[in-house]
């Protein structure tokens, strides 16, 4: 058959208007269906009767022959042999169906379903065994097994079939269907054993609930107490949750045990994690507002924290920053609470705390140790008010530092002012005895010092104080206090002696200070004369710019000599100019001029404001030793008018600085000129050609080479304007002092006519460059 191609073809191609969808597929597929129509038979006689039976057996051998491992189809064969009152048959056909598969539940139960609808018990009895012993972790025949006995009142069987069960341990049903069974048999006390059995067998949170709601429904309060304790014990604390110690500690309220009942929170509290247990908290707060007082209330509102800290604690018990905190929450507490508890709870957590002993022989953590025994002795002086056993506290502490290597110099000062405050005062001072024989430092001299003095011993502090300067003899600091103390009973002979000694020590460290202290101390007692001889004696052994500056500042105070200050100023500014001190030479010559703001006249005002230096940057190479790179580096340096090469430096800097602004101002000049000159040869554009233009604007050689004869006058009209420009660049350049005459070519126009290019931007740096390296920019 031939068909032509082109009559087939799709002529057009839009969307249908009706769409098939799957859905619609499938939905005429089960309109079309033929549906088989059940059939009515009307049996007439026996005969017709047997026709059907032998048909309809032979209609489901042939689904078996088909599907032989189709147990529904087994089933619905031996159903409908039961009907037909065949039982035999249906035997037959269920036996052959577990031939196939016995592992299948539904079948064993409806062979034993069909059973005992015909009563046959005994047949029953037998599928039950034999189905318990080939599946024996399936519960639902042992719990049909066992409930046919009972059923059948044979009890006896029936416990036993449960006794076996039980041995399988398949889950808590099997225990709980045998308690049942025990119950409705009023055996209570066997009911119990099988919960004992059940608990220790399968310990789960549910069978404890199950047991505990049997005793308490039998009113057994005791052994109901006894399983919550067992749960406790038998299972780990990571199945026991906040509810389970809310049931508990319900049941003991429900009892009027609250004491019980609050151990139980307080335990629970400790045991469970802090994120686990808000719930539990919860209630123990509402427990603690119902029954306990107020004193109880503050404490339970306090043991969240604890439990806490403690579990802190177990993580690391060398953090003493936890100890810290947690004693200080104790303190903080003390007056809220029971003072005597809390005192004892305080004083517990502090020799905790101090039996830990830093593994690391550090300053570091061992400074953190000794604050900790600082702490508890000022807890027993102010808030036990046990003195006693601070200085117990004190005497230990000094006994573990003996045998390490630490020294504290603030314990033995601590445990000195105890004891003054005792009015103790010889056993404080036997303690700073002891405290300069193992450990002679500065602040325990000053503070023995101090001691003495607000005692009045001015004899004993004066043995304290030799015996300091005679420790640190290069201290300047130990002499200082020596001389303030004598200047304080009104001795300045003795001050001045010991001055004078102290100034004399060649290796005194920080002698400065000691002149400082000195010369104040004569201004002080208005000594100018020794004040200024101090100065003199100073500066004969060094020239620092400060004591020029303290000197000048002396003699403009309190000798009120302007000319003496200026002398000394000027002395030290040439000391620093020869030193090359730059910024030291500069804070001289700021001083003196405020100085003459205040006394000078107009002109030596404006003399010394000459004199001030000015700011430079300047560049310096720097090599990289890694890469043997060179780094330009910018810094910041003075320039003095009064220095000669600088001050040269400086008038090259201004007159490049006046050059490179007159270049800018005749580049402008240049520009405006270009500007108006297109403007002119625009306007001539209609009688000249484009190219003639093109020449007088560039200048180029390439241009004048190509242009036409025609174009030359136009040309000798434009190198008449360049020379006048070159003219006048000249006559500027005649006027600067700047020796760079190579930037001054580059930006006139001489150089047009014969082809070259303005340079105006490449030359101007050099043309402003100075002998000191500083460029136009940062001459600005």
């Amino acid at each position: 058959m031939n068909f032509n191609s082109k009559k087939l073809q799709v002529k057009n191609k839009n969307a249908a208007e009706v769409q098939i969808t799957a859905e619609q597929l499938i939905n005429e597929a089960l309109e079309l269906e033929e549906v088989e129509h059940k059939v009515n038979y009307n049996l007439i006689d026996e005969e017709e009767l047997n026709e059907y039976r032998i048909n309809k057996r032979k209609e489901y051998e042939d689904k078996i022959r088909k599907r032989r491992y189709m147990i529904s189809t087994y089933i619905k064969y031996g159903l409908w042999e039961i009907k037909q009152k065949d039982i035999e048959r249906c035997r037959s056909i269920f036996e052959r169906a577990l031939n196939i598969d016995y592992t299948n539940k539904n079948l064993w139960l409806k062979y034993i379903e069909v059973e005992l609808i015909n009563k046959n018990i005994n047949s029953a009895r037998n599928l039950l065994e034999r189905v318990v012993l080939l599946l024996p972790l399936e519960n639902i025949f042992w719990k049909k097994y066992a409930h046919l006995e009972e059923i059948l009142n044979n009890y006896v069987n029936a416990r036993n079939i449960y006794e076996r069960w039980i041995k399988f341990k398949i889950d808590e049903s099997s225990f709980l269907c045998y308690i049942y069974f025990e119950e409705r048999c009023n055996e209570i006390n066997k009911c119990r054993e099988i919960f004992e059995r059940l608990i220790v067998s399968i310990p789960k949170l549910e069978c404890f609930y199950k047991f505990i709601k049997f005793e308490k429904k039998y009113k057994n309060i005791v052994r109901a107490r006894a399983a919550y304790e067992k749960c406790i014990e038998l299972l780990p604390s990571c199945y026991i949750d906040e509810n389970f110690y809310i049931h508990f500690c319900n049941f003991e309220e429900e009892q009027n045990e609250y004491e019980r009942c609050k151990k139980i929170y307080i335990e629970a509290l400790k045991i469970l994690p802090k994120n686990k247990s808000e719930l539990l908290y919860k209630n123990f707060l509402q427990f603690q507002k119902k029954y306990a007082n107020k004193d109880e209330l503050h404490e339970s509102l306090l043991i969240k924290e604890r439990i806490f800290y403690e579990d802190e604690l177990k993580k690391n018990k060398n953090d003493y920053d936890i100890w810290f905190n947690y004693i200080k929450l104790e303190e903080s507490n003390i007056n809220n609470i029971n003072k005597e508890k809390c005192i004892i709870r305080i004083r517990d957590l502090y020799e905790r705390a101090i039996s830990i002993i830093p593994i690391i022989s550090s300053k570091k953590f061992w400074k953190r140790y000794i604050y900790l025994w600082i702490n508890y002795s000022i807890f027993e002086e102010l808030y036990a008010q046990n003195i006693q056993r601070a200085r117990d506290v004190y005497n230990n502490i000094i006994k573990i530092l003996s045998s390490y290597e630490f020294t504290f110099k603030k314990i033995f000062i601590l445990y000195a002012t105890f004891e003054l405050r005792q009015l103790n005062v010889n056993k404080a001072r036997s303690i700073f005895n002891n405290a300069l024989q193992t450990i002679p430092n500065e602040k325990i001299f000053e503070k023995f010092c101090e001691f003495e003095l607000k005692l009045g011993n001015i004899r004993e502090c004066r043995n304290v104080y030799a015996k300091y300067v005679e420790a640190f003899p290069f201290n300047s600091k130990a002499w200082i206090s020596m001389i303030n103390f004598e200047l304080s009973l009104d001795e300045v002979e003795r001050a001045r002696q010991i001055a004078e000694i102290a100034i004399n020590l060649d290796d005194m460290k920080l002698p400065e200070l000691i002149w400082k202290n000195y010369i104040d101390m004569e201004i002080n007692l208005q000594e100018y004369d020794n004040a200024r001889k101090l100065y003199d004696r100073l500066l004969n052994i060094t020239q620092h710019y400060k004591v020029y500056k303290s000197y000048a500042e002396f003699t403009y105070i309190y000798l009120d000599d302007i000319e003496m200050c200026r002398k000394i100023l000027e002395e030290g500014i040439e000391f620093c100019k020869k030193n090359e001190l730059i910024n030291e030479r500069c804070i001289l010559l700021n001083f003196l001029c405020d100085i003459e703001k205040d006394y000078g006249d107009k002109e030596i005002i404006d003399k010394t404001l000459k004199r001030l230096p000015k700011k430079v940057k300047k560049r310096k190479i720097i090599k990289n030793n890694d890469n043997d790179d060179e780094i330009i580096e910018e810094y910041i340096t003075y320039v003095f008018p009064d220095d000669g090469n600088q001050s040269q430096n400086m008038k090259i800097l201004e007159k490049a600085l006046e050059w490179k602004k007159k270049m800018e101002d005749m580049k402008k000049k240049k520009e405006d000129h270009k500007k108006e000159v297109n403007d002119d040869n625009v306007d001539g554009d209609d009688n000249d050609d484009s190219e003639d233009n093109d020449g007088s604007e560039d200048n180029d050689d390439s241009k004048d080479n190509d242009d036409s004869e025609d174009n030359d006058d136009s040309k000798d009209n434009d190198d008449s304007e360049d020379n006048d420009d070159s003219e006048d660049n000249d006559g500027s350049e005649n006027n600067d002092d700047s020796e760079d005459n190579e930037g001054s070519k580059d930006n006139d126009g001489s150089k047009d006519n014969d082809g070259s290019e303005d340079n105006d931007d490449s030359k101007d740096n050099d043309g402003s460059e100075d002998n000191d390296g500083s460029d136009d920019d940062e001459g600005k």
